[in-house]
C-alpha cells in the first residue's frame, strides 16, 4: 500500500473565490486579455513540490508550458523560467520543485540551492499537500505558519517580486482533503499579513477551479493534463490581474539556466554504471 505521503495531496477549502479576492475561471471561457507592460520581462520561478515539478502530465512540463504559451501569445511578453531544477521536455524547463517535500524543506532547499541568485521577478507558488498528510501529523496550522515563514524568507531575497501564492487542489483522500480544507482556510491571513508588511503576494484559487474529475484516481493527488491546464489559466489570470504588480527583473541576477542536452541528462542518468567500475578498478590497483 502506498503511503500517504507518497500519495501527497491537493485539495479543498474556501466556500469562492471572492474570499480571496481572484475568480476561478471558466476552462471553456474565451480569455479576456488585459494590459501587461510588453517591455517587461517576465522571470518566473515556479516554486513548490511535485504538482509544480509537473507529476502525471504527460509531457513532464506540468502547467509550465501552458502558462507561457498564454501570456506570449495574449501579451507578447518574453517568459523566462529559473530555477535550479529541471523537468519536461519543453524548452527552458527549469523550476524550483522538490517532490514529497513539506513547506519547510521546499523553504531550506530553495533558499539554500542558489536559486534566487536569478532574482526572479515572479513567483508561482503552489505548496503544502505533503504537510496535510495525516503521516506526518504536522497539522493545518504548523502548515500556515511555515508558509508564512517562506513568504518572509522570499521577501528577504528578492523584496521586489510578485508572488502568486496558490491554494491547494482537491485531494481525493478524504483525510488529506479535510486537512487541506483548513489549511486554504488559513492562507489569506497569511497573505494578508505578508502584504500589509509590504510585500507584493496574490493569492489565486485553484481549489475551485481544477474539478475532482481532473485529479489522478491512482495517487489521488496530482492533476491530469486537463488539470494542469486549468492551473495555468488560473495562474495566467491571477498575472495578469497583478499585472501592475510586477517590475522589470535585476540586472544584477544570473542569466536563466540552460536547459540540460540530451547528451547530458544521458551522461548523468548512465554516471552510476560508470563511477561502480571505476571504483572497483581504484579498490584493486
Amino acid at each position: 500500500m502506498v503511503s500517504l505521503r507518497t500519495l501527497l495531496a491537493g485539495a479543498a477549502a474556501i466556500s469562492a473565490a471572492s474570499a480571496l479576492g481572484t475568480r476561478s475561471p471558466d476552462p471553456g471561457a474565451a480569455l479576456q486579455p488585459r494590459s501587461i507592460d510588453k517591455h517587461i520581462k517576465l522571470k518566473i520561478m515556479p516554486l513548490g513540490a511535485s504538482i509544480v515539478w509537473g507529476v502525471d502530465s504527460t509531457d513532464h512540463n506540468g502547467f509550465r508550458e501552458h502558462l507561457r504559451d498564454l501570456v506570449e501569445a495574449n501579451h507578447g511578453n518574453k517568459v523566462t523560467y529559473v530555477g535550479t531544477r529541471f523537468h519536461g521536455n519543453m524548452t527552458n524547463n527549469a523550476c524550483e520543485a522538490y517532490p514529497g517535500d513539506t513547506i519547510g524543506e521546499v523553504m531550506d532547499r530553495s533558499m539554500s540551492s542558489g536559486a534566487f541568485d536569478y532574482l526572479p521577478n515572479v513567483l508561482l507558488i503552489h505548496v503544502g499537500t505533503n504537510d496535510c498528510t495525516p503521516d506526518l501529523d504536522i497539522g493545518p496550522s504548523t502548515a500556515a505558519a511555515k508558509f508564512g515563514d517562506l513568504l518572509a524568507s522570499i521577501k528577504s531575497k528578492v523584496p521586489d517580486a510578485l508572488v502568486l501564492a496558490s491554494t491547494l487542489i482537491k485531494n481525493l483522500d478524504r483525510g488529506v482533503d479535510e486537512r487541506i480544507v483548513k489549511f486554504n482556510a488559513l492562507l489569506p491571513a497569511v497573505v494578508k499579513n505578508a502584504t500589509d508588511g509590504g510585500q507584493k503576494v496574490t493569492l489565486v484559487d485553484m481549489h475551485d477551479a481544477v474539478p475532482k474529475s481532473d485529479i489522478n484516481t491512482t495517487d489521488y493527488t496530482h492533476p491530469n493534463d486537463a488539470g494542469y491546464a486549468i492551473m495555468a489559466r488560473v495562474w495566467y489570470e491571477g498575472l495578469v490581474n497583478s499585472s501592475s504588480l510586477i517590475t522589470k527583473p535585476s540586472a544584477h541576477g544570473k542569466a536563466a539556466p540552460k536547459t540540460p542536452s540530451k547528451a547530458s541528462k544521458a551522461m548523468l542518468q548512465s554516471a552510476p554504471w560508470i563511477l561502480v567500475p571505476l571504483a572497483i578498478w581504484m579498490l584493486i590497483t
